[in-house]
């Protein structure tokens, strides 16, 4: 009955103690483009925002975050990836461009995410578990604020390890593209050094077959020199 009380109340904590917006994208940005979104924030809350260029050209785009009121808040400049803590203190739409006006040829995709760490829900949290202090302190072996303590650290660890498995999946995607972009590149001038050795072989074979026919430009031409 206990074990089941905790598995109940854990999934209850997790579900909401959820961060008011949680964002991750996976863009495709054209060459010679700029593609802007945007984030509602309706109080000052801090934003965690990471980025990183998974495919397209030499992996960097440039990047921007502005406030409703056009304030550029921060800028990176042909990057490939990057993590910022933004903090908005303005009411508004948020400003989010990545830009690659600078490429004329090749595309990027850009997987980004945005997270806040907003506690509106703290005190609807509180409520909760006054609420049902009571009847939990009968049921388990261990006081409220413990119980409590174990599911936030679980949260954590359980939202930094969603972060990690989401960086290792981009890093490899992007080792896969580049490593993919490598490959045609090396079968592209593999190609054409093959195309120029069978061209040389070609010639040089047709012109020792000339030299040795009366009626070949090249033997009348050899003569004439000689």
């Amino acid at each position: 009955m206990a074990t089941f009380i905790y598995i109940l109340v854990s999934a209850m904590f997790l579900v909401s103690t959820v961060n008011p917006f949680e964002i991750d994208l996976t863009v495709e940005i054209n060459a010679g483009a700029q593609d802007c979104f945007y984030q509602n924030v309706k109080k000052p809350v801090g934003i965690e925002i990471e980025y990183q260029v998974i495919d397209g050209g030499d992996l960097d785009v440039t990047f921007s975050v502005q406030a409703p009121n056009g304030r550029v808040l921060l800028s990176d400049v042909q990057k490939s990836d990057a993590v910022h803590k933004v903090e908005a203190e303005v009411a508004g739409d948020y400003k989010i461009c990545f830009d690659n006006t600078f490429s004329h040829f090749n595309p990027k995709v850009v997987y980004f995410e945005l997270v806040s760490d907003d506690d509106d829900d703290e005190d609807d949290d509180d409520k909760d578990w006054n609420f049902a202090k009571e009847e939990l302190s009968g049921l388990i072996d261990m006081t409220i604020l413990d119980f409590k303590r174990k599911i936030e650290t679980m949260k954590d660890h359980l939202d930094k390890s969603a972060q990690i498995q989401h960086f290792l999946k981009n890093y490899e995607a992007r080792d896969r593209n580049t490593a993919e972009a490598n490959f045609q590149r090396v079968n592209w001038f593999s190609g054409v050094q093959v195309f120029i050795m069978v061209s040389v072989g070609l010639t040089q074979v047709l012109l020792i077959r000339g030299l040795f026919d009366d009626k070949s430009r090249v033997h009348n031409v050899m003569k004439a020199r000689t």
